[in-house]
Formats: C-alpha cells, sequence, structure tokens
C-alpha cells in the first residue's frame, strides 16, 4: 500500500506563524527601507524576538511569492535585499536611489528617468530593467548629517 502526502495549498498560504507575522509587522513599521535578510534578522536580535536565518529566508521567499515584498538582487555583495510593495509605489515601472547609510529606498518617478531609458534604448540599443535598478548613494538626511 502506497501512502501519498497531499498538501493543502490553499490551507497552507492562509497559515501565518508566529515568525511570520513579526516580518510582516516590521515590513508595515518600515515601509520605505530596503533590508538585507542578515539586517532583518540583527533587528529581530536585537529587539528580543529571536528569529532565525533560515525562517527569515523562508517567509521572505513567501513574501516575495505573494507579491508582498519585492527582492532586489545586488551584485555589490551585499546579497539580496527586500522591500514592503504597497500596491500604490509601482516599483516595476521605476527606479530607486537607496542610501548607503540609513538604508531607505526612494522610488524615483520623474521624466527625467524615463528620457534617460529612451536615450540607453535609442543609443545604446539596451532596454533597462528599471524595476530591479538601484542607484546608490545618500538620501539628503544623511547627506546633511555627513556634512555636519
Amino acid at each position: 500500500m502506497e501512502v501519498r502526502l497531499v498538501e493543502n495549498k490553499e490551507c497552507k498560504k492562509n497559515y501565518r506563524t508566529r515568525q511570520q507575522e513579526a516580518l510582516e509587522k516590521y515590513f508595515r513599521i518600515n515601509p520605505d527601507v530596503c533590508v538585507t535578510a542578515d539586517e532583518i534578522y540583527m533587528y529581530f536580535m536585537n529587539s528580543g524576538d529571536k528569529i532565525g536565518k533560515a525562517t527569515i529566508y523562508r517567509c521572505l521567499d513567501r513574501m516575495v511569492e505573494s507579491g508582498e515584498v519585492k527582492k532586489f538582487l545586488s551584485d555589490g555583495g551585499e546579497g539580496a535585499m527586500y522591500q514592503l510593495i504597497d500596491g500604490s509605489n509601482g516599483c516595476d515601472r521605476h527606479f530607486h536611489l537607496k542610501c548607503t547609510r540609513c538604508g531607505a529606498v526612494i522610488h524615483m518617478d520623474c521624466e527625467f528617468m524615463d528620457e534617460f531609458e529612451r536615450h540607453i534604448m535609442e543609443h545604446h540599443h539596451f532596454r533597462v530593467d528599471n524595476g530591479r535598478t538601484i542607484i546608490y548613494g545618500l538620501c539628503g538626511e544623511c547627506s546633511a548629517n555627513a556634512e555636519k
């Protein structure tokens, strides 16, 4: 007699663990921050709510798959970064600016970047995936603090 395990995907999709709820709350509290899994791990370690790295990665993968969180891949060696998608930010249609000091991500909807994107296509025959494009630097607040 063969016994097979059949998953109820609908039940699994609706099931929320304490860790998933904590991670969802973290993103709701920090909607404009783009963070690595290690930064999330350190946040929970420092807050006393210990969640293992493997659990964080599993929860992040589920949140990316469900469309709750955007995953940015980085060639800079810091690994993948994650940010809440609130439905109104149109992350697949604009460039992003990431502050290297505070981690804030600015969603850059501006006509200049549209012109920049057109220029790259017309003159260099290259289509930019602007939903995955991140420009690194300092936000206005961190830049002002650095000058002090």
